[in-house]
């Protein structure tokens, strides 16, 4: 049964699904942000503020360094506020500079107004320029800020490693158990029994590195190395654009080649430290990858524009792989209830990583008012030995605002579009 869209059982687990999203949420923008404080402060960049969310102050408090810490109302970003953010550095009037102090929304961690710094740094004492950020040298700047989306790297990382060193892998070789009729696998003449080596040149050491593959290459010809008795042939096949079920059951748009893997093949995999660490390093590299190659297959309108998700969609899988191990899923129904919350949570943490990963790789797309395009500026600053004009940093955090604010419209419409599409 549905009601206009949703199912009974969605709007029963909603409350369930929008608590594992604010957790994902507020997990990931809190190692973000740390990020950025954690280096100023190693820098020797003061700190005033520190908050989790946006809007009005639920809970604050001030830590021995004078920084203030707070939880706001709207989990849905934060942001680390420096000495010498907007007004504060750089008006001598002090009680702009305190209501600047205690202002509810994050500025921007751009340098002084071009030509400006000797002004402002008159109004200040050499203590409060010695810990302003704006007076740090550009490297510095540019460390703090990149810091962000490093730390989400590194968030990634340890999850990944610490769910293969507590549950291990199931290692898929990359062999071929079936072909199916009529796909893009059988028109080239992929056989079962089929190694795949290579392809395009890349080397496939697990079915899971084909898969990826093929996912992000629809319409594109695609070069295979293959062992098919004792031989090595050489096969040239195109995977063909075809909606499929993702982990979850949700519908999703990809190139499929039409192959299935040997299930003789399957091996479980036990990862020490060290194996873990290379294993969740790879990981990271992988979804970098494949975003990046998203994104620019979208620019070049090869892929369709609908797939990009916004917030919804995340509180979607948020909530979906929180409940992942209660499902009515072949073998579940038997599992006893720990094993159960067990899969959840490891599901759960796992999207953690997954959504670390993007975020930090989005951060870092070279567009004013994100990390990556303060570090655009800070690269222009070291090069031309000065800050770019006033005018010109206006205009990109303009241009920049606008590219945001539509791409956030754009793909909430996408999910709104896509949560509400009645089914017959």
């Amino acid at each position: 049964m549905t009601i206009a869209g949703f199912s009974v059982d969605a709007l029963m687990t909603l409350p369930i699904t929008l608590i594992a999203f604010v957790i994902l949420l507020c997990i990931i923008v809190f190692f973000h942000e740390y990020g950025h404080f954690s280096v100023a402060r190693m820098l020797g960049v003061r700190v005033d503020v520190f908050s989790i969310g946006f809007g009005k102050t639920l809970a604050r408090w001030r830590d021995k360094h004078g920084t203030e810490w707070r939880i706001a109302m709207l989990p849905l970003g934060g942001y680390v506020k420096f000495f010498g953010d907007a007004s504060p550095a750089s008006n001598a009037n002090a009680q702009v500079k305190e209501e600047a102090e205690h202002e509810d929304h994050p500025a921007t961690t751009q340098f002084p107004k071009p030509g400006h710094e000797d002004e402002i740094g008159r109004r200040l004492t050499a203590e409060e320029r010695a810990v302003c950020f704006h007076f740090k040298p550009v490297w510095a700047r540019a460390m703090i800020v990149a810091a962000g989306p490093i730390a989400n790297f590194l968030l990634a990382i340890a999850i990944f490693a610490g769910l293969l060193m507590t549950f291990g892998a199931f290692v898929s070789e990359p062999k071929v158990g079936s072909v199916m009729p009529g796909s893009a696998a059988e028109d080239a003449g992929f056989q079962v029994g089929d190694r795949i080596l290579s392809a395009n040149g890349q080397k496939i050491e697990a079915f899971t590195d084909l898969t990826m593959l093929t996912r992000l290459n629809s319409g594109e010809t695609l070069t295979f190395e293959i062992e098919r008795g004792g031989e090595v042939l050489v096969i040239k096949a195109t995977p063909r654009r075809q909606e499929i079920d993702d982990a979850f059951g949700n519908k999703a748009e990809m190139g499929v080649l039409g192959i299935g893997s040997d299930s003789a093949a399957i091996k479980s995999v036990k990862y020490g430290p060290a194996d873990a660490l290379g294993a969740a390093v790879k990981q990271v590299w992988q979804i970098i990858h494949s975003t990046g190659k998203f994104l620019w297959r979208l620019v070049a309108g090869k892929e369709d524009a609908r797939q990009l998700g916004g917030p919804i969609k995340m509180a979607q899988y948020a909530g979906q792989s929180a409940l992942s191990g209660f499902g009515d899923g072949e073998g579940l129904s038997k599992l006893d209830f720990w094993t159960r919350l067990k899969i959840s949570v490891a599901n759960f943490v796992n999207l953690a990583g997954i959504v670390s990963v993007s975020i930090g790789f989005l951060n870092l797309l070279p567009i004013p008012v994100l990390d990556g395009g303060h570090l655009m500026y800070y690269a222009y600053e070291a090069a031309a030995r000065k800050p770019l004009g006033v005018k010109a940093q206006a205009i990109g955090f303009r241009v920049g605002i606008v590219l945001l604010a539509s791409f956030m419209l754009f793909v909430t419409w996408n999910d709104i579009s896509s949560f509400f599409t009645v089914k017959g």
